[in-house]
């Protein structure tokens, strides 16, 4: 971590303009003494910014931070008598830092941008005109410097800034997200090392770096597209309803460890994590309410018998209803269940001829009744049904699932 510079460094009637000023009199006038060359913000700039930069208030040292007092100081010049320009300036380049994630390229130059922006704040709400001016052409120069840097960095890091990116993608920030810092910062030292002009000796560390965050990848698509599974079935051997449903259970279990064996293998293939980890997710839901379902079958009282059935006959009712058929309770369950199935297939048959011959009315109707529905969704609350194990994760890689969870 770098240190924090103090912001009292570059006012003038600081510790170092104080010990400039022991060492020179004149320091102490408003003004250069008569017959002097340099100008009014040389004159103040040039003893002050380089202690400034040279201070030791960062562990490392920026490369060529020799070179950022004179620069700076010349920047200065062109902001004589006129520190809220100075000021707007140094803010747009503060922004601009800040698009250009100089935090992350670049950190010991984002350090001492902070710093002297901080300070170019506060000299101007004191009514400190040249250390206004001073500060805020601070903040320009370092911009300027570590753009160069950050151009240098991105090209040496590449490798691992690339598989940054894949991770940012697929969300490990989020997801595994201590784990991903971690990584973050080893990326973020290596930076500081070549902002310090240390560049020897770095490819080991890229090296492990790497392969860690290649380990985060497999890591994350794991915890995306296989862990909802997992827990889901967890959930079912904690309320015990596992030795309920037995073999609906064991048929979950292997394809969730298949599940975890392929992505293991093929990570990269991001849509095939995601199609069986979904299949693995509904298996695994299946297998809990089954469970569900049959610890209720065992435990029922014989006078609960009726009850049970009559309430799966309404559930057959309330599909033949919205299929428009008739009262079919006269009938077998299973045989409700065969004239419905019958039912919804004439449909879709008839359905199909008159697409074929009226497309375009067709596709009118079928708008019409998509937008039907859509507004007895948001009318009809929604019930949940579904475990929070279930959908934690579930809702970050596949947020349509999450919502018809919820």
């Amino acid at each position: 971590m770098i240190a924090s510079c103090s912001t009292d460094l570059i006012h003038p009637s600081g510790p170092l303009a104080a010990a400039g000023a022991a060492a020179n009199p004149d320091a102490n006038l408003p003004f250069p003494p008569a017959g002097s060359s340099m100008t009014r913000s040389a004159f103040w700039l040039i003893p002050v910014l380089p202690l400034v930069l040279l201070s030791g208030c960062a562990q490392q040292r920026i490369a060529n931070e020799d070179e950022l007092g004179n620069k700076a100081a010349l920047k200065a010049e062109s902001f004589i008598g006129d520190a809220r320009n100075a000021l707007d300036d140094a803010e747009e380049a503060y922004s601009r830092a800040q698009a250009e994630d100089l935090e992350f390229f670049t950190p010991l130059h984002w350090q001492q941008i902070n710093d002297a922006i901080r300070t170019a704040r506060k000299e101007d709400v004191a009514g400190h005109d040249q250390a206004t001016i001073t500060a805020s052409a601070l903040v320009t120069t370092l911009l300027n410097n570590a753009m160069g840097f950050k151009d240098k960095i991105s090209d040496r890091l590449a490798s691992l800034l690339t598989q940054r990116q894949v991770l940012l993608d697929i969300r490990a920030d989020k997801v595994l997200a201590k784990e991903f810092a971690k990584q973050d910062n080893r990326i973020r030292e290596l930076a500081s090392l070549l902002e310090a002009g240390k560049e020897k000796d770095i490819n080991a560390e890229i090296s492990d770096i790497l392969s860690d965050m290649t380990t985060l990848e497999r890591d994350t698509m794991l915890e995306l597209h296989w862990r909802p599974a997992k827990k889901t079935l967890e959930k079912a051997e904690d309320e015990g309803v596992d030795d309920f449903a037995p073999e609906t259970f064991k048929a979950a279990s292997n394809l969730a460890k298949k599940t975890f064996d392929t992505i293991s293998a093929q990570y990269i293939k991001r849509d095939e994590c995601a199609r069986i980890g979904h299949e693995a997710l509904r298996a695994a839901q299946h297998a809990l309410y089954i469970g569900r379902e049959s610890e209720k079958i065992v435990n029922l009282d014989p006078d609960d018998a009726e009850q049970a059935a009559l309430r799966f006959e309404d559930f057959l009712k309330q599909i033949g209803d919205a299929l428009g058929a008739e009262n079919l309770r006269y009938m077998a369950l299973q045989d409700q269940t065969l004239a419905l199935t019958q039912k919804a297939r004439e449909m879709r048959n008839q359905l199909q001829k008159q697409i074929a011959a009226d497309p375009e009315r067709a596709a009118a109707a079928a708008l019409e009744a998509d937008m039907k529905k859509a507004e007895n969704a948001t009318a009809t609350p929604k019930v949940d049904n579904t475990p929070d194990e279930t959908i934690e994760i579930n809702s970050i890689s596949n947020p349509v699932e999450a919502g018809k969870a919820e």
